[in-house]
């Protein structure tokens, strides 16, 4: 059991006009069993009431803070989150044992911190950990969004600091939070989605873009991950079986062939792309098995 005393952890939420959503999740990392050492909040020039939520919860919790992005475009993932993560982790000033990056969307369960710490705690080789997202479906039930068992969340993950600066903290590009699990790999370290771990995520994946661009966008960072042809069509055939169906798999092959031609930067570490590539093919034969395209996640 980690003992909160001895951690001294750093949570960072990018946000842009959460605030329909935001008190739920100030709540839960309020009501967590170990509190970070800071919680920064990085606002892209929200319009609605989001900073005023933030204001009001810091005076209430010393721990909370709020930087102001100040370069103000259209809600983004990948680069731009990134890029609001680092400038985050750049205000704090003191030393740190872990960082987390958490979404403005995640409602974590109280024990949530002391959990992934227990894990690290259990394995010095675990570099980077993530629980899992469940939605709340309309009919009252619950759906497990599914990630590969060594894809940590970009969503809700942490990072031992010996890893982090080993890996060079994150590429402000699209794609970083497939990049990092890789670099953490290739540099020895594990990185492991906890499933048992559930938070509960408010909005879906992607919901913002559509799901035409996200399965598109999907494509386009399999690129700049160095993804081989053969592992990009398998990925494209899981997705046969994801709404909108055949049109998801036709989004992330034009994804897949519009960032190739035009010339859109991918991983440029020849021996990464090689490790990158080995991983991807002993994983084909699990893509294409009946058991894997066909199970499901519902409850």
């Amino acid at each position: 059991m980690v003992c909160a005393f001895l951690v001294d952890h750093i949570v960072i939420t990018p946000v842009k006009d959460e605030g329909e959503i935001l008190q739920r999740v100030i709540d839960s990392m309020a009501g967590q069993s170990i509190l970070p050492s800071a919680w920064i909040f990085v606002d892209d020039c929200s319009t609605d009431c989001t900073v005023e939520i933030i204001d009001r919860a810091k005076t209430r919790h010393e721990w909370i803070q709020l930087v102001n992005l100040n370069e103000e475009t259209e809600r983004q993932r990948g680069a731009k989150i990134s890029k609001m993560f680092n400038l985050g982790l750049e205000q704090y000033q003191k030393d740190w044992d872990y960082c987390s990056k958490i979404d403005a969307d995640i409602v974590l369960p109280e024990d949530y911190f002391e959990r992934i710490f227990d894990k690290f705690d259990l394995d010095p080789n675990l570099g980077i950990a993530s629980g899992n997202c469940f939605l709340t479906k309309n009919n009252g039930g619950v759906k497990i969004e599914k990630v590969e068992s060594d894809h940590t969340r970009g969503a809700l993950k942490t990072y031992r600091k010996d890893c982090f600066l080993n890996i060079g903290g994150l590429r402000e590009i699209d794609g970083w939070d497939g990049i990092d699990n890789y670099l953490a790999q290739y540099h020895g370290w594990r990185t492991k989605n906890f499933q048992e771990i559930l938070a509960h995520h408010l909005r879906p994946t992607g919901v913002s873009e559509g799901s035409m661009k996200q399965h598109y966008n999907s494509g386009r960072k399999s690129h700049i991950l160095g993804y081989t042809w053969p592992y990009l069509i398998g990925k494209s055939v899981t997705n046969l079986f994801t709404w909108p169906y055949i049109l998801a798999s036709i989004c992330i092959l034009f994804g897949f062939i519009g960032a190739k031609i035009s010339g859109l930067r991918s991983v440029e570490e020849v021996e990464l792309r090689r490790f990158i590539a080995k991983k991807q093919y002993r994983r084909i034969k699990g893509i294409f098995s009946v058991r894997k395209l066909f199970k499901k996640t519902d409850y």
